[in-house]
């Protein structure tokens, strides 16, 4: 049985995860630019360390409200933040109310998404977790950020 860790992380009132082994790092609230003709959920550009990625507005991205506008000058007590991760080979942030936990779990544990799940939204998760009741909803982050990378 292979242990998996797992970044869980809350959009509105659910919890969704992705792979620790996929995660870069974690920020708060990035300044952003801007860019013209990019995906509907690209909320723009920004420089990490010299570095110019593009920030994905997750819970725009899953068919949910989209997050605040404003990143800039956040709040002390904000809990929004940005989880810088690989996906489709390329580094990517992603917009997230709340970084909660590290979660471990054994492999096994992790279920099949099922059809009936609606399929613009439902086609970005990879499996779903059942922790007594607190389902966590595990991101296909290849197919979450599809897209994305253009805009880089």
């Amino acid at each position: 049985m292979a242990e998996l860790q797992l970044v869980v992380f809350r959009l509105g009132r659910e919890q969704f995860a992705a792979p620790i082994t996929r995660v870069r790092e974690i920020l708060r609230p990035v300044r952003v630019s801007r860019m013209p003709r990019s995906a509907s959920f690209v909320r723009g550009l920004f420089n990490l360390r010299g570095q110019v990625l593009p920030l994905v507005d997750t819970k725009l991205r899953l068919g949910m409200a989209p997050s605040a506008p404003v990143l800039e000058g956040p709040a002390r007590d904000n809990k929004a933040r940005v989880i810088v991760l690989e996906a489709q080979g390329e580094s990517v942030g992603l917009m997230v109310d709340e970084v909660m936990e590290v979660l471990r779990c054994d492999e096994n544990a992790l279920q099949a998404p099922r059809t009936v799940l609606d399929s613009s939204s439902g086609r970005f998760l990879a499996a779903v977790l059942d922790l007594e009741g607190r389902l966590v909803l595990v991101l296909d982050l290849d197919r979450l950020v599809e897209g994305a990378a253009e805009a880089a």
